[in-house]
């Protein structure tokens, strides 16, 4: 099954900008629109052949360490990057890199959220299969209040009431407990569409509960994973 890629935390990532190759042969440059901050600054530059298989990457180049937004291409007498008039047909060039949130347009309000529907690189609208809609499922579920939802009143669990509770024995045991009845829950439901999950898409159980340690006393941190029919996933978060 499919469903809506939901709200997510934003990686601030731009994907596949096209660059404005600057300068003359060979000495061309390039300047992002944003500054290349996140994930060690590490920049995928592919060119028009490479755009959506990314089997090719560019390796010769340098970004500059000061505002991390200068790109300078065919470094080490490696001619990657050759925009001439009379090549034909001409090269593009297009980046994929991180910024951060300050730089991002995709956050909302700069608060570190994407938008809840998303659109893929074509425009289409970007949905989840298999695992990853098994985990959404979960985790929309979990997140929901009890009863907020007017079409199943049953829909939902009680860990938003334990937001705020001291970092008690009992309230850990509640929360696992909460965990537990959302997996039940949607073991349920999931009878009912046996015919149209794949074992990608069927929860069978979570596993190996534990609670992290944190610095801050304010938050209890826990990890499981969560087991479907194939294969598990990780789960780590905390209230």
């Amino acid at each position: 099954m499919q469903d809506l890629k939901l709200l997510n935390k934003c990686n601030h990532r731009i994907i596949n900008e096209k660059l404005k190759i600057l300068g003359t042969y060979p000495n061309y440059y390039a300047i992002l629109q944003k500054p290349a901050i996140g994930n060690n600054h590490i920049i995928e530059i592919v060119n028009q052949n490479n755009l959506y298989t990314k089997t090719n990457k560019l390796k010769y180049y340098i970004l500059n360490q000061n505002d991390y937004k200068y790109i300078y291409f065919n470094q080490n007498g490696n001619i990657e990057v050759d925009v001439r008039e009379d090549i034909y047909p001409q090269n593009s060039y297009y980046a994929t890199y991180y910024t951060n949130s300050d730089n991002c347009d995709r956050c909302i309000l700069k608060s570190g959220l994407c938008n809840d529907i998303n659109f893929n690189n074509i425009g289409k609208l970007e949905m989840v299969s298999n695992k990853d809609f098994l985990i959404q499922k979960f985790k929309k579920n979990l997140i929901t209040a009890k009863g907020k939802n007017v079409f199943n009143t049953d829909y939902g669990s009680e860990l938003n009431n334990l937001i705020g509770k001291p970092k008690t024995a009992l309230i850990v045991l509640m929360i696992q407990n909460t965990i537990k009845d959302t997996v039940e829950f949607i073991k349920n439901q999931q009878v009912d569409y046996n015919d149209i999950l794949n074992d990608n898409e069927k929860i069978l159980k979570i596993d190996d509960f534990q609670i992290l340690p944190t610095n801050d006393t304010r938050f209890l941190k826990f990890q499981f994973y969560l087991l479907s029919y194939s294969d598990s996933e990780l789960i780590t978060t905390s209230i």
